[in-house]
């Protein structure tokens, strides 16, 4: 079922169905939302320009993603949309 979820995400994505993401993703409990859930709807929110809600997203995964470019790219636009 995870595989099927992260590709209908990734095909909401491409159809710019950001709002349809978000919805899928917070009806998954918080405590079971792993890194690659909490960057989805980190980005999803991006795109909607609901920015003070990725940003807590990304800071709740901050650890985890201190390695990883893509983090660091969208918890910036984040920020930088928020000034």
């Amino acid at each position: 079922m995870r595989e099927e979820l992260l590709e209908q995400l990734e095909e909401w994505h491409e159809e710019d169905e950001f709002e349809a993401i978000v919805d899928a993703i917070t009806e998954i409990p918080e405590e079971e939302r792993d890194y690659v859930l909490t960057s989805h709807l980190g980005r999803a929110l991006n795109n909607l320009e609901r920015y003070e809600e990725a940003v807590e997203q990304f800071l709740s995964v901050a650890e985890e993603g201190q390695e990883d470019p893509l983090w660091h790219y969208r918890i910036g636009l984040a920020y930088y949309y928020l000034e």
